[in-house]
């Protein structure tokens, strides 16, 4: 792939001056020094494209200034959120200072001349959508409706539609507005959340973790899988992706209003980032960093830092090698990357498309900051400029440099580039905002994505306003479109405006149910589902008659369980638990033989489980002959919970029925995976079963403890069978002991963890003086491992307390992480305990680090040794952090920590706290049996959340166990690891750090 420097426009009052490329090749280009401004000619010289594109300049200040998002209208006007008042504010005190504006190419040119300014004062804007006779704002914490009354050109009608999205930093504030194929507003979260409420309903929602999805017009608001910092995107099929700073894409697998139907699920993550290979990026030019005095070397090769507003190329002007391209925007390092889709299975592979060394668009002039991304009407790209200086927040740049930085320099700037194929002419945008609405269904058919979703909207909003005759052809239309048009993409937003404008018919279905392309075929299977439910609501509320029969469905979806895409097999395991009938459950299990162990087909089958169904679809997979544990197990667990025993109870029957089986631990597989899936209701197990089913588990326990404890088993089936033992309550005394046995130094290690872990999950009685009796002779792993365990319930703490007073478990045993969990208890009877055993942390962190000021010495004099650093790094920071690969993901990766001095780097090891984004703030977590935890939020879904604790380990956690969520602001790292780590150590571990940083 060549790059060339390209020829650029320049804005000038009046009109546009073209000057001639340079056609060179772009290596290393020297940017000017922090505080000197380009003028647009000399920054529009410095920026390089791949080829075969050129550049163009369509806008720039006094026209347009901080541009982040924006949109198209039908008139051709562009709507662009200018986010002035970043970050202090426009008076440096945060005074909001926010602007709308609406640019107009007045003489047909191709660039914008004319500028109206309709609303400012709004409070850092972030998204832009057109809608109805005006537009929506995101501009937290609101989400807008402006609209001009009086046709004045500014908006005087302002309406807050959705209140209480988080504030704080502005990089992580909600945006977006996006639109999707099923005729929802969709956000990006921001990764701040809040809970809220829609002003035209009165219904609030917690966005903790999730996305949303809003109608603006009726008030409707629902949370959505996945959480993205700045930009959730979706490609021509629905499929969405998003970002956050350090990862350019993720996809977003599952859908949450399907996995909410079933409380009883904890489906797997779902956000998948979706990169193959590194993270690497190619700016040109030195990086200014304003996080560190000290710039990066040009030789170092960067990473992703400020990745944001990820898109999909939606349109046909880049070629076939465009199609599935996805857009990223990396300010900081003042390029837009791109990669492309690869279909892998429900999900996707992202792989980037341009070699290394090289860019889709990058620019030597540190001042220019993409931000915004959008394919315009024409099929180009065009790219929001926002040109500053200082594009870090100030959060994370030190107090002393700044006092020395002008934080707004560039506020009266901006910038909007286009870029196109060099010998590709781009399609002319034709106004529709006058069309009728037959003549607006003709419109879905164009390559132009933009065009198609602006449409489907027109039409949404026009529909109920015509006359009967008008909706009369305009229903001929799409059906016409639907089931004659070539274009694929055309077909689909036929049927989505039908279903959008509520005349979708069976006949439509039908039709789509039969197309050649599997996306038709595939949201023809969503549509069907959401009417179903749609008129089972309606039916109910009114008393009616559903006019579909579910059994006029039955052979189009039996036809479509063989179908061998992917996708639609998804869309049929969600849809299916929309029926009740004996057929539906049948294709649901077909479903799942069909699948095999897809992750997450087995969610979205999990997620359609009832009460109606989980007997057959159980029955059905073990008459198939294919003993899948996990599977088996999950069924047998969710038939308790449905109240459907008898499911079980035929479960129990095939165990014993096959208890001579070679592999006997692929029963106890099965077992572990009931009781997974039980949780709690384990215990309810005896009110719940049979006698005689009753009488079938105890053999069965019985066999397993037998087995667990003779010579026969390996180790690695020992460990499957030790986490059946403590389950019955007649056994549990004997199997206590015997799982006390196993923690003997005689044992495996793997052995001995195992019983500590299973010990601890039993909550009996003495399990504190059983985990500590052998303490001298446990290892370091498993002494983490049994104080990690005993924290998890008050009780124990406080005896645990108790060992530490008598002197059997030393107080030096504790890492900072347990120690902080403990002096920081939410119990104050344990907080003022351990605070007396364990010592008090010097709340003054100022005072600690300056403490450590002989280590910076130590550093700059050369008195630091790297590979010391890389224990202690072992030791304190990998059970948290990743460098060389090594470490566990729950803080930030410090391999992106390119651009921090040893000063900053020791300011976030002693007060992590000063400076955290929300994703890195500890939560505490209190369960309905007891159990009490403390971690990282990794992720939530309507039912459940994955809490990462301090000891690496993953607790994946239904929210209807959950009696007590609550956050703090705090980070996850712990205060106080100057009680571990000493003035040499720091030294070391700072240049281990930062070496690891500047090679990668």
């Amino acid at each position: 792939m060549r790059f060339r420097f390209v020829s650029f426009l320049v804005v000038v009052f009046g009109g546009i001056g073209l000057h001639s490329a340079t056609g060179q090749e772009m290596h290393h280009v020297l940017a000017p020094t922090p505080g000197q401004t380009l003028t647009r000619e000399e920054s529009f010289s410095k920026v390089e494209v791949a080829d075969p594109f050129a550049i163009e300049l369509v806008a720039a200040e006094p026209l347009v200034m901080d541009p982040v998002d924006f949109d198209w209208g039908a008139d051709g006007r562009l709507w662009v959120v200018e986010m002035a008042d970043y970050p202090t504010g426009v008076d440096g005190r945060g005074e909001p200072g926010g602007r709308v504006r609406v640019l107009e190419d007045r003489d047909g040119d191709g660039t914008y001349d004319h500028s109206t300014l309709f609303a400012d004062n709004l409070s850092t804007p972030s998204g832009v959508l057109v809608w109805r006779e005006g537009v929506l704002v995101t501009a937290c914490p609101d989400v807008l409706y402006l609209k001009d009354t009086t046709g004045d050109g500014g908006a005087d009608h302002i309406e807050k539609l959705y209140s209480g999205f988080i504030e704080g930093n502005q990089q992580h504030r909600v945006n977006g507005l996006r639109w999707g194929l099923d005729n929802w507003v969709y956000l990006a979260n921001g990764d701040s959340g809040g809970t809220v409420v829609s002003h035209r309903t009165g219904k609030s929602v917690n966005i903790s973790g999730r996305d949303v999805r809003i109608r603006p017009d009726t008030g409707e608001i629902e949370t959505q899988s996945g959480q993205t910092q700045f930009g959730r995107n979706r490609d021509d099929w629905g499929n969405w992706f998003g970002c956050n700073n350090p990862n350019p894409i993720f996809h977003y697998v599952l859908q949450e209003g399907y996995l909410s139907r079933n409380p009883h699920v904890v489906p797997p993550s779902v956000r998948r980032d979706i990169r193959v290979g590194d993270n690497e990026v190619f700016p040109i030019g030195p990086i200014i960093s304003h996080c560190d005095p000290i710039h990066r070397p040009i030789g170092a090769t960067p990473i992703f830092t400020a990745a944001c507003g990820t898109i999909v190329y939606r349109d046909t002007l880049f070629g076939p090698e465009y199609e599935g391209a996805t857009f990223t925007s990396e300010p900081v390092y003042n390029i837009v990357h791109a990669r492309k889709l690869v279909p892998n299975g429900v999900t996707f592979d992202s792989i980037k498309m341009h070699g290394e060394g090289h860019e889709f668009l990058r620019s030597a002039d540190p001042w220019s900051r993409p931000a915004g991304l959008h394919t315009g009407p024409d099929g180009a790209l065009y790219v929001a400029d926002m040109v500053r200086e200082v594009i870090e927040h100030p959060e994370w740049i030190a107090d002393d440099l700044e006092a020395q930085l002008d934080l707004r320099a560039g506020a009266e700037l901006g910038r909007i580039y286009r870029v196109s194929p060099r010998q590709s002419p781009r399609r002319a945008f034709q106004r529709f905002d006058q069309r009728s609405v037959t003549e607006l269904v003709g419109l879905l058919d164009s390559p132009s994505g933009w065009q198609r979703d602006l449409v489907q909207r027109m039409l949404l909003w026009q529909w109920q306003e015509i006359p009967a005759d008008e909706q009369a052809a305009a229903k001929s239309q799409l059906r016409k479109l639907l089931s004659g048009s070539e274009n694929t993409l055309a077909r689909l937003h036929a049927l989505a405006s039908l279903a959008g404008v509520q005349e979708v018919s069976q006949a439509d279905l039908i039709i789509a149910l039969r197309d050649s392309h599997p996306g038709i075929r595939r949201h023809a299977i969503r549509i069907l589902g959401e009417q179903l439910v749609a008129q089972e609501i309606e039916s109910e509320a009114r008393d009616s008659v559903i006019s579909w029969d579910a059994s006029d469905w039955q052979e189009p979806i039996e036809r479509l369980v063989s179908d061998d895409d992917p996708m639609i097999q998804l869309q049929l395991a969600y849809t299916l638990g929309s029926f009740d009938e004996d057929w539906a459950a049948d294709c649901l299990a077909a479903v799942a033989l069909k699948s095999g162990a897809d992750v997450y087909i087995r969610a979205a089958i999990l997620s359609s489980i009832h009460a109606g169904n989980v007997e057959r679809v159980l029955a059905t997979w073990m008459e198939s002959g294919q003993r899948d544990p996990t599977w088996w197990g999950t069924l047998a667990g969710l038939a308790i919970k449905l109240d459907v025993p008898s499911a079980a109870s035929r479960m129990l029957l095939e165990l014993e029925s096959g208890s001579e089986s070679a592999d006997f631990a692929l029963d106890w597989r099965v077992l572990v995976a009931w009781y997974e899936s039980l949780g709690n209701t384990a215990s309810d197990l005896d009110r719940s079963l049979d006698p005689v089913s009753l009488e079938r588990l105890d053999r069965l326990h019985r066999s397993v403890r037998e087995s667990v404890q003779g010579s026969g088993a390996s180790t690695a089936e020992r460990l499957i069978g030790m986490k059946l033992l403590g389950k019955r309550e007649a056994q549990r005394a004997d199997e206590i002991q015997l799982l006390a046995s196993f923690l003997s130094p005689h044992s495996p290690i793997q052995i001995q963890q195992a019983a500590a872990t299973r010990l601890a999950e039993t909550n009996a009685d003495g399990v504190p003086e059983i985990l500590a009796a052998g303490w001298r002779s446990h290892g370091p792993a498993l002494r983490q491992q049994i104080l990690s365990n005993l924290i998890t319930r008050p009780a124990w703490t406080m005896e645990l307390l108790d060992m530490i007073e008598r002197g059997t478990i030393s107080a030096n045993s504790f890492s900072g992480a347990l120690r902080r969990q403990l002096t920081e208890h939410r119990y104050t009877k344990i907080r003022d305990r351990a605070v007396e055993l364990l010592g008090a942390i010097d709340p003054d962190r100022a005072q600690v680090i300056e403490a450590y000021r002989p280590a910076m010495e130590w550093l700059t004099q050369g008195k630091a040794d790297a590979d010391r650093g890389r224990v202690v790094f072992t030791a304190n920071c990998a059970a948290c952090h990743v460098l060389e690969g090594k470490g566990a993901v729950i803080g930030p990766d410090l391999t992106t920590l390119t651009n921090r001095s040893a000063d900053a780097l020791l300011t976030a090891i002693i007060d992590p706290s000063l400076a955290v984004e929300a994703k890195y703030q500890q939560y505490q977590v209190l369960l309905d049996d007891g159990r009490a935890y403390a971690g990282l939020l990794a992720e939530e879904t309507a039912t459940s959340l994955k809490l990462i604790t301090a000891d690496g380990k993953t607790h994946s956690l239904l929210r209807n166990e959950i009696e007590l969520l609550q956050g703090s602001s705090v980070s996850m790292m712990p205060v106080g690891l100057e009680k571990e780590i000493g003035t040499q150590q720091m030294a070391d571990l700072l240049l281990y750090i930062q070496g690891q940083s500047s090679s990668n």
